[in-house]
């Protein structure tokens, strides 16, 4: 492997600026000890905060970092938090080979294997990850990848020079463009991760009170719960001194939400993204202009339907919609209320479509259908217009909800632990 491509000291300068990189070195001292005590101090208040809430959490831990404090993230895992894969070691990894990264990836689940974590997961460090990661992942059998940078236009002018050159590090996308939801590509379930995350909102942010640092991450739960998306929240413990008014503020928040926003891990998600996906629903004419629906899916996954007559008992949702309480129920409607799709609809088109719920149906008679697309090409920045289309409408539709039980939106919680001790973290630069 080429120490110049992932030497950690060099990543660090070009993600933070030489001058942000010593100011960030004095800091250090404060969050770690020769002792992991500072560590497990701030991961305990860390965990205090969620459990009052009972939000569940993933932190992407790099592996070599564990196998040196295995014991106290055991008894955190067996307290229900999920522990991720971030690296072997804390290198750049779209910068690597792809017999490096599966190299890599063997020996971080070898050592996760050995302190019995079951890491399901996988987050770069840097939020770096190249084609070549995600067929490491895939063949390493690991169910998600949450390393891709999501940025969010909540700062209402307060982007400063380093936080730009930061979403450029990370090679952030916009949320304006592109949804934040998972996405099922070739057995891997992708999500991305929320810009700003502590990191900004304490170094490259200009913030003067809490009020105004908790603000953008209540923006972004706004946004994903009007939006039915995902937030997944980036705080590394060692900053939840100076982020846990914020953090409470958004599981407070949470909390309080109707319909409610589903808190949980990435693993959680990613498994409930991938059932939903395979959910089967049989459709048969029942009448004239009636339709008998039955939908076989895991626990959780509940129908919704708007502007349709619906024998079964409903309640009110969001958006006009109702929420159906049975899996087995019959419409009225004079045009099939699912989306149809013209014959040479692309594959990409329809496999999107699908996994947000939508009912889709092959066919050439758009009269058939209350929403038909005749659509030959479907792009990723397509996607939010799409969508931005079909839940605008007053047209009556039937579909399955993207979130279990009824949720409107999801929180992930996550909280990348790069080293325990002063030790570690020295050591990264090492390559150790």
């Amino acid at each position: 492997m080429g120490a110049t491509r992932t030497n950690p000291i060099s990543m660090a300068i070009k993600g933070k600026g030489i001058a942000n990189f010593l100011r960030r070195s004095v800091k250090i001292a404060r969050h770690y000890g020769l002792t992991p005590r500072k560590m497990h101090r701030a991961l305990d208040r860390f965990t205090d905060l969620l459990r009052r809430y009972e939000c569940p959490a993933t932190f992407p831990i790099t592996a070599l970092a564990l196998r040196r404090h295995p014991q106290r993230i055991q008894q955190y895992a067996a307290e229900g938090f999920e522990f991720a894969i971030h690296g072997h070691r804390h290198v750049d990894h779209a910068q690597l080979s792809l017999t490096e990264h599966l190299d890599e990836l063997a020996q971080a689940q070898s050592i996760c294997e050995e302190a019995e974590i079951a890491a399901r997961g996988f987050r770069g460090p840097y939020l770096h990850a190249a084609a070549d990661t995600l067929m490491a992942l895939r063949r390493r059998n690991l169910a998600y990848d949450s390393s891709q940078g999501l940025a969010w236009d909540v700062l209402d002018g307060r982007e400063t020079p380093a936080y730009r050159e930061g979403l450029k590090f990370y090679g952030a996308l916009s949320a304006e463009v592109y949804p934040s939801l998972p996405e099922l590509e070739e057995g891997l379930v992708r999500m991305p991760y929320s810009l700003p995350d502590d990191e900004a909102l304490v170094e490259r942010l200009p913030f003067e009170t809490l009020a105004q640092m908790g603000a953008p991450w209540l923006a972004i739960l706004e946004r994903t719960c009007a939006r039915g998306e995902l937030f997944v929240l980036g705080l590394h413990p060692e900053r939840i001194a100076a982020c846990e008014g914020p953090l409470e503020a958004v599981l407070r928040a949470a909390r309080g939400r109707s319909p409610a926003v589903w808190m949980a891990r990435l693993d959680e998600i990613a498994a409930w993204w991938r059932a939903r996906a395979a959910v089967e629903i049989e459709i048969a004419e029942a009448g004239v202009d009636q339709l008998h629906i039955v939908v076989n899916g895991p626990p959780g996954t509940i129908a919704l339907a708007r502007f349709v007559a619906i024998d079964a008992p409903t309640t009110p949702w969001a958006d006009g919609y109702q929420q159906v309480a049975v899996s087995s129920f019959t419409i009225r409607a004079a045009n099939r209320p699912f989306i149809g799709l013209a014959p040479d609809a692309p594959p990409v088109l329809v496999d999107f479509l699908r996994q947000q719920g939508y009912i889709v149906q092959i066919s050439d008679d758009p009269q058939r259908y209350a929403y038909h697309l005749a659509r030959t090409t479907f792009m990723a920045e397509d996607q939010r217009p799409l969508l931005a289309e079909i839940e605008g409408t007053d047209k009556p539709l039937v579909r399955l909800g993207r979130w279990p039980n009824g949720a409107r939106s999801a929180l992930a919680v996550t909280g990348d632990v790069d080293a325990l001790t002063l030790w570690d973290y020295g050591l990264r630069f090492l390559g150790r």
